[in-house]
């Protein structure tokens, strides 16, 4: 009989070797592997990421990332389960042990009070319409920095830890006016910048590069940012900038706008990076101009575990930046 298991040892080693090929994102094994330890040592995933098995008599069907979020739903708090790296070994597949790994774990995750599973499907939605998820439209952008002539009259420093809980607090600020976000917190912030760093840190020199930087007022955070950079070439020029996530404490978001305007000061004379982003509506700083972009394959999926909580949402309806995805 099948059995849920948390995974260590020779069982990690052997799920890390089936899932390198589909998702080392230029990584050699070995740092494949320091990169997906690196993340569980963190504060955040030592308490709230695990990798968990389908496992039959010692026989490994299928496994995942189970994550213990919180959602901010219509205004309430929602424990939510997050559902990643979904993998099937190929000589166990079309027997169903993905879905049974799944129902498995929303049943476990509903047993100990979450109320929503969410996950990110690369495979379209089909495939987990079947087991009962929704789902929440992403609006994806480029954006366009209105630049002006001269340096610009704003502070910027790169971010560090002391920053986290105001950055924090600024986007569950904001997240408050949409029905559909994820909630903040110190932990998750440091935790998500850690593994875009890791990631940089640990794939080839020079090929990606993870920046945070915050506005200062006095000695306070008002504004901060999170991007990754990545195809710089010799000469230094960017040629393209994923805003990760962002907050400000004004709500036009104008803060956010003029830091864009002075990091790209940095190089007045280089062609202007492509920036892109998941983007809500409603925040829109005056810097800046918005345009849609091709959707990418990722599908952000949702599964209620509870009858109050609802799956149907519109895009204004969604503040879910590139950044909090797993």
């Amino acid at each position: 009989m099948s059995r849920l298991t948390p995974v260590d040892g020779a069982l990690h080693d052997r799920i890390l070797d089936d899932t390198y090929p589909l998702w080392h994102d230029g990584l050699t094994r070995e740092r494949y592997a320091l990169y997906n330890r690196g993340q569980m040592q963190t504060p955040w995933g030592a308490r709230a990421l695990t990798r968990l098995a389908l496992v039959d008599r010692g026989t490994l069907l299928a496994s995942a990332k189970r994550y213990d979020l919180t959602m901010q739903v219509d205004g309430q708090a929602v424990r939510t389960l997050g559902i990643g790296a979904v993998f099937t070994p190929p000589e166990q597949r079309r027997h169903g042990h993905a879905a049974r790994l799944i129902d498995t774990l929303c049943a476990e995750a509903k047993a100990d009070g979450a109320r929503l599973a969410l996950l990110f499907s690369e495979i379209g939605p089909r495939y987990y319409e079947r087991q009962g998820f929704h789902t929440v439209p992403i609006r994806e952008v480029e954006l366009t920095v209105h630049q002006r002539p001269g340096a610009p009259a704003m502070l910027v420093r790169a971010g560090d830890e002391r920053d986290l809980a105001s950055a924090a607090e600024m986007h569950n600020r904001r997240a408050a006016g949409y029905r559909f976000s994820l909630r903040y917190d110190a932990d998750w912030l440091q935790y998500s910048v850690a593994k875009k760093r890791l990631l940089a840190a640990l794939g080839p020199s020079a090929a990606r590069q993870i920046e945070f930087f915050v506005a200062e007022e006095g000695t306070q955070a008002v504004a901060w940012v999170l991007l990754h950079v990545t195809g710089r070439d010799r000469a230094g020029y960017v040629e393209s900038w994923s805003l990760e996530g962002c907050g400000d404490r004004d709500p036009s978001g104008a803060r956010v706008g003029a830091m864009l305007q002075t990091l790209l000061a940095r190089s007045p004379a280089g062609a202007p990076p492509i920036i892109r982003a998941w983007w809500p509506l409603g925040f829109e700083p005056p810097q800046l101009t918005l345009g849609p972009r091709p959707s990418t394959p990722i599908v952000m999926m949702v599964r209620a575990l509870s009858d109050e909580i609802p799956t149907t949402f519109a895009p204004p309806d969604v503040l879910f930046w590139h950044g909090d995805a797993f």
